[in-house]
């Protein structure tokens, strides 16, 4: 299993780095070793020599890819923005059309109009029927897609190189002239609630959307599903459809992206041909809201009868995608879940034999975005046992930080992963298509691996322990429906508990290590006030049982 993987992680570094796209030395150095049979001074002289290239080539392996693909970019005067990169290696081209509009955009009560509108999109256009564009496509040997996020919705349309122009023309038409009819409508209102039963009816599918909605309580714009709620979506009307289109769809907020094989000049002909004449549309901007900080642990349990062993999810809310403490943790990410040899997997599956899976993830939003670990139990595993476990290695990465080897370690996990996701031109024309509209400047993304790698071990220290604490966490717990809660309920730690007579940050060290005992020591302090009334109850008649017995015992002794 990890041989295919050093495999694949070199073949996909080779491959982009033939088509010119990556311009720096091998990341996995290869071990050198002096030939057998050699005089004692000659093999001396080569140990050394070995020596050196080995230093050197770890010195090099701490140094990030350059990445380098070509960038060229215009604006229309509709607005749209186009980003072409060109590459001549394979006889395929992407067009990617991403909008700045996503769930967050959705007003409260009309939760899930975003996907609505993205489906509509989907479906056909003025020129292309419903199922149209999908044949067109298909016919060709290509590929579609229609992605709703929280902050972004994303078309992509891939086809061989000579036929650019149809992928355009496609893109062109949903953009000018989607099909909002009341029949199309009707027809995708009702996709949405089966996409959204099926999703939530699926193993484990509601836990990660009660987890959403607690992490960012009191949030709108984070804090409801991208697939909407089902009311909503019951209740929705066209007019809502036809006014989040016209306010958040124009050329004016979206980019075009072109990666692929094509010329320049002749894609910025066809771009004019089929964009020029679409109207410039006056567009809405994202209404921020304040979002109110977590000052307390949130939990919740959801039964759900597809599943046959407990699940644990964590979440935290964690700064925007563009902030340096969000590379920061998108490496703890990496040290803490990801691949075998990462902290919690060692742990929980290999070690503890506790659970069949372990994820932890950032979830990628421009705005507060979500850091979840998500832990399959393994059967007969306790919640609580491995709540702890999980709680215990947070703790460890906040108090002493990773050492220089396992972050050495996740840059490189971070930079195989980074490189494989854009070995195809789809991938390769959204990333940039997002880069362009987040970042400003789609060659933003050439830079990402040099800020990732700029990262210390401090950075991550420091970031686990502002941003993963235990009185900003969430924890979801799903159930099998008959199955008993294996961990004490936590609660919010009481203000009294707070304000102890500790001082500065020998506070916060114990609330820390407090709440990761039993599933929270948090939880412990109401049980404790609550002590005295079981015991006038039950223990009472096992108090009283003593005191006849010692005074017999006192009488025969004198």
């Amino acid at each position: 299993m990890m041989v295919s993987r050093l495999l694949l992680r070199r073949a996909l570094t080779t491959g982009l780095a033939a088509l010119g796209l990556l311009t720096a030395g091998a990341p996995w150095p290869a071990s050198a070793a002096p030939p057998s049979g050699q005089p004692t001074k000659a093999a001396a002289g080569a140990a050394k020599a070995a020596a050196g290239a080995a230093k050197a080539a770890a010195g090099a392996a701490e140094a990030p890819l350059s990445l380098a693909l070509p960038v060229e970019r215009a604006t229309l005067q509709n607005g749209l923005r186009v980003v072409l990169s060109a590459d001549r290696s394979s006889p395929t081209v992407a067009v990617a059309v991403t909008y700045d509009a996503g769930s967050r955009d959705e007003p409260s009560g009309r939760s899930g109009v975003a996907s609505l509108v993205t489906g509509l999109m989907a479906r056909g256009s003025r020129n292309a029927p419903p199922g149209e564009p999908r044949r067109l496509v298909a016919e060709r040997g290509g590929e579609l897609s229609a992605v709703t996020g929280v902050d972004r919705t994303t078309f992509t349309t891939a086809l061989p190189a000579n036929e650019l122009a149809l992928a355009l023309w496609l893109e062109a038409d949903r953009m000018r002239a989607p099909d909002l009819s009341a029949a199309a409508f009707e027809a995708q209102r009702k996709e949405a609630l089966e996409r959204r039963d099926a999703a939530l009816g699926a193993a484990y599918g509601k836990g990660p959307d009660r987890l959403g909605s607690l992490v960012f309580q009191g949030y709108w714009p984070h804090e409801h599903p991208a697939l909407g709620q089902a009311a909503d979506l019951a209740g929705a009307e066209l007019a809502w459809v036809r006014d989040f289109h016209a306010a958040h769809y124009g050329p004016g907020r979206a980019v075009l992206t072109i990666a692929g094989d094509f010329d320049a000049g002749e894609a910025m002909e066809l771009v004019h041909k089929y964009f020029d004449d679409i109207p410039a549309a006056p567009a809405a901007p994202f209404k921020d809201v304040r979002f109110p900080e977590q000052t307390s642990q949130r939990t919740a349990v959801v039964r759900d009868s597809a599943v046959r062993v407990p699940s644990i999810l964590y979440g935290w809310a964690i700064p925007p995608r563009a902030k340096a403490d969000h590379r920061a943790l998108e490496l703890a990410a990496f040290l803490l879940g990801h691949g075998e040899s990462s902290r919690l997997a060692a742990l929980l599956v290999r070690d503890k034999a506790a659970a069949q899976s372990v994820r932890v993830a950032t979830h990628g939003h421009r705005g507060p975005d979500l850091f979840s670990i998500d832990v399959r139990l393994a059967g007969g595993a306790r919640v609580g046992d491995v709540e702890k476990l999980i709680e215990g290695e947070i703790r460890s990465l906040a108090t002493a930080g990773p050492t220089q080897a396992e972050l050495s370690r996740a840059r490189r996990l971070l930079q195989s992963a980074f490189v494989a996701s854009l070995a195809g031109a789809s991938a390769r024309a959204r990333a940039l298509g997002e880069h362009e509209l987040l970042f400003g400047d789609a060659a933003h993304l050439n830079g990402e691996l040099a800020r990732y790698f700029a990262v210390t071990r401090e950075d991550v220290q420091r970031a686990v322990r502002e941003h993963l604490g235990p009185t900003r966490r969430t924890i979801v717990e799903t159930y099998p429906p008959d199955a008993e809660e294996l961990s004490p309920r936590p609660r919010p730690r009481p203000p009294a508990r707070a304000a102890s007579g500790k001082k500065g940050r020998g506070a916060q060290a114990t609330s820390g290590k407090g709440s990761t005992k039993a599933r929270g020591e948090a939880a412990r302090p109401a049980p404790k006030a609550a002590r005295p009334a079981p015991k006038t109850t039950r223990p009472a008649p096992k108090a009283a049982q003593p005191a006849p017995k010692r005074k017999p015992a006192k009488t025969k002794k004198k």
